[in-house]
């Protein structure tokens, strides 16, 4: 069985990038014939099973400007679906690329799977203040997926918003175990001389959040609720360090007197160190449909606060405390972050529960998930 996967995002800063490139690996591990489709300019993994197509023209994508709206050259994507012969295609995108593949496998006749990684129209509606806009989007959504003989879901929670929002039929639709590589993310890769590298003291509680530092991830949210947390708690030494790329990456510059701290990228090693290294996550996204940063946090031994809305909540330990998941009102957020600052047995206790948690969510299980649903075309 070959598979050909199209992706608008690959070496980006993000939980889909992470996951396609796992899915890519343990392909190459196992021996399984699964190659992945890309066009971009940004860095790209080198792999055997990755294929990077030059773009024709890129542009910021709307809402999103982290993300590259990369044009690629169909006519070369569909020449190399012609001779590599694919049994299936799957689309893990609704970008330029995903649609690329989407044609290619309805003008070949060939089955295609895909992954609603995303939820867009969540994004739109939260970016512009429209729900007519969002409607709209879901009816793209619709559209884009109804052909797929099968689609997948990284949460549970999400398998009913693609039936009532976007209209994917439920017997399309199947979930994959959350999974991460748990050898990547340890509280082992905790070091004590890492802020003195960032220019921070050891002393403080550092308050880590990881992600785009934008509108659809919650951030204004977040800085609000720290404003309000030094204003109440001027007395705790605690910091809030934010890693990742965006819009709101100023105004969280901006607020560098009251103890915030932007870091930029951080990838790789070093992105297990800081998670490892840091007190607390949170992450006050109500539009992701996993949270890969969160399980990434839980498992280096942090405990987390997440939103209630969202696939989030579902990665707290539901046998031991790991951390809460809360409504977005300011007052609770600025009151649990003060209990964990102040308590630290209970932040060790929350750290080592979502540790423990964590183990039973090797990536191994995503991928057994992901390529057994293809193996049954």
């Amino acid at each position: 069985m070959k598979i050909v996967l199209f992706t608008d995002t690959i070496g980006d800063l993000n939980g889909v990038s992470r996951f396609l490139q796992d899915m890519a690996e343990h392909a190459l591990h196992n021996g399984d014939d699964l190659h992945v489709v890309t066009s971009t300019r940004k860095s790209c993994p080198e792999a055997k099973n990755i294929h990077n197509f030059a773009p024709r023209l890129r542009l910021p994508m709307p809402f999103y400007k982290e993300l590259d709206l990369a044009f690629p050259p169909r006519a070369e994507m569909e020449a190399y679906v012609r001779q590599n012969r694919p049994d299936l295609i799957h689309v893990s995108t609704p970008g330029p690329v995903g649609i690329a593949g989407r044609q290619i496998a309805k003008k070949l006749g060939i089955e295609m799977l895909g992954t609603y990684h995303t939820d867009f129209p969540a994004y739109i509606r939260d970016n512009t203040g429209s729900q007519m806009l969002k409607r709209l989007a879901d009816r793209g959504m619709h559209y884009f997926y109804n052909p797929f003989v099968h689609v997948f879901t990284r949460s549970e929670t999400y398998g009913e918003i693609m039936q009532k929002e976007i209209g994917v039929a439920k017997e399309k639709i199947s979930y994959i175990r959350a999974g991460i590589n748990i050898n990547r993310f340890s509280p082992a890769y905790r070091d004590e001389t890492l802020w003195s590298r960032y220019g921070l003291g050891s002393d403080s509680v550092k308050v880590l959040y990881v992600g785009r530092i934008s509108k659809e991830k919650n951030v204004p949210f977040l800085l609000d609720v720290w404003r309000l947390f030094k204003a109440c708690y001027p007395e705790l030494n605690a910091e809030l360090v934010m890693a990742g790329e965006g819009s709101y990456k100023h105004d969280a510059r901006a607020m560098k007197s009251m103890g915030v701290h932007y870091l930029g990228p951080v990838t790789g090693e070093a992105l297990s160190t800081l998670y490892a290294s840091s007190d607390l996550f949170v992450f006050p996204s109500v539009t992701d449909t996993l949270g890969q940063v969160v399980m990434e946090s839980a498992a280096s031994g942090l405990p987390i606060i997440v939103s209630n809305i969202g696939g989030p909540k579902s990665l707290l330990n539901p046998y031991a405390g790991s951390g809460y998941a809360l409504d977005i009102i300011m007052v609770e957020w600025v009151e649990h972050i003060r209990v964990l600052v102040e308590n630290r047995k209970l932040r060790s206790s929350f750290g080592e529960a979502g540790h423990r948690y964590m183990q039973g969510f090797p990536i191994e299980h995503s991928y057994e998930d992901f390529i057994g649903v293809h193996r049954e075309y």
